[in-house]
């Protein structure tokens, strides 16, 4: 099936905040610029975009009371179905949908041509997704923004296989607890061979292990285009305060103290770096809501919760960005660190191992490996001016090849 400029786009997704609300809604806002009818429905609106709609709007007193109401339920339903929980394995009740397909349908106003399915935890159901597929004839397409969609409830299964098999027993659950068994069981009943998936090459593999998707379609890609705001060296220097001179690594996570997001190992690494090197003209700007007890050796710069435009002022100042998630799909993060032409150090997962050219444009570590972690940190300050010189001709060779290889080719869509 060749769909045109005519064919019409639904993306699913909880929110338009965050970092999958913020893609999805960049991806249906180019969709609409390259002259798709494309419009993402979210169960929480927070945006002013016009290319969203949503079930409850936050900029509305009942629509904030609403979303309150919805989180407390969502919370309370989680707690009833699993009770105590291993945290690193983030554990949400997939089986919860706060919306039913005909009002999605209302909201949207349309009949889709194409279902895309981000993160939609706390809003649909896998059931629900069916049923808009039965009441449409769409295509679906789930995207992996975590591995949620291929488990009975977790968002990083770390090592565990259970997703393919029947998720029992579960490593984030009491021994006889089965409700991530029935979950994953309560999916299989809906998600069916003919709808796909996509995700980054990591992911796309642990898809194709799943009961839920190995036998559907597999689209692996990544998404590269340009950052929302450029600002030069220069800009970005002045306005953290930090002189010309220096070298500067710039890192960062919503939440720092949670195991998946690696800062105990970057940490680790950077001790190992400050006994190999001289670190004396090293300033680190570490954003986030939280921070880590880096080696006092090195001058840190702790910047808080950036706000969007912020964020990018960091990387324009940055000679290195350091990426030590340990179980991702992305993040985002090292996109926006290749697309802002400054080498990045990450372990082996995720996105990384589609956007990372080793030793090109960056370093890929082992996994875990702290001491592979502060070789790529050494290795990408030894060679600060060669890899400069070529970075941004890989860079945007990377780029072209995600849109001449992007999942909207993939399903069918001539842009």
């Amino acid at each position: 099936m060749v769909m045109q400029e005519s064919t019409k786009v639904l993306l699913l997704s909880t929110n338009d905040t965050g970092g999958a609300g913020l893609y999805y809604l960049g991806i249906v806002e180019m969709l609409r610029k390259k002259g798709m009818d494309a419009t993402m429905v979210v169960c929480n609106k927070y945006s002013d975009s016009e290319a969203c709609v949503g079930v409850y709007d936050a900029h509305t007193r009942w629509g904030r009371i609403r979303i309150l109401l919805n989180h407390c339920y969502c919370k309370m339903r989680k707690i009833l179905a699993f009770g105590k929980t291993d945290k690193k394995y983030i554990m949400f009740d997939l089986q919860i949908s706060m919306v039913s397909a005909k009002k999605i349908l209302s909201l949207y106003g349309k009949r889709p041509d194409l279902i895309g399915v981000g993160w939609v935890t706390d809003f649909v159901s896998a059931k629900t997704i069916k049923e808009l597929q039965k009441l449409t004839g769409a295509t679906v397409n789930y995207s992996m923004v975590d591995n949620a969609p291929i488990g009975g409830g977790c968002h990083y299964p770390w090592d565990c296989q259970g997703y393919t098999k029947n998720c029992f027993p579960c490593p984030a659950l009491a021994p006889t607890n089965k409700r991530a068994q029935k979950t994953l069981l309560f999916k299989h009943r809906y998600i069916t061979p003919d709808m796909s998936i996509s995700s980054t090459t990591n992911d796309i593999n642990r898809a194709k292990k799943s009961l839920l998707f190995r036998n559907s379609k597999h689209i692996a890609h990544f998404t590269l285009r340009p950052n929302p705001y450029y600002f030069s060296k220069e800009e970005g220097r002045s306005f953290f305060g930090i002189e010309e001179d220096r070298y500067v690594i710039f890192c960062g996570a919503a939440s720092i103290k949670a195991e998946r997001k690696g800062f105990k190992e970057l940490i680790e690494s950077l001790g190992i770096v400050k006994q190999r090197t001289d670190i004396s003209n090293v300033t680190i700007i570490v954003a986030g809501g939280e921070c880590g007890d880096f080696p006092e050796e090195y001058d840190v710069r702790k910047v808080g919760k950036l706000s969007f435009e912020d964020l990018f002022r960091a990387y324009a100042c940055a000679d290195l960005f350091l990426c030590p998630s340990l179980e991702d799909s992305g993040p985002m993060m090292i996109n926006y660190g290749v697309m802002a032409y400054i080498p990045v150090v990450a372990f082996e997962m995720g996105v990384a191992l589609d956007i990372i050219r080793h030793k090109e444009n960056g370093y890929i570590a082992k996994w875990r490996d702290v001491d592979d972690f502060a070789e790529g940190i050494l290795y990408c300050m030894t060679n600060h001016d060669r890899i400069q010189s070529e970075l941004k001709q890989i860079n945007n060779q990377l780029m072209e090849e995600s849109k001449k290889n992007n999942v909207w080719k993939s399903l069918g869509i001539e842009m």
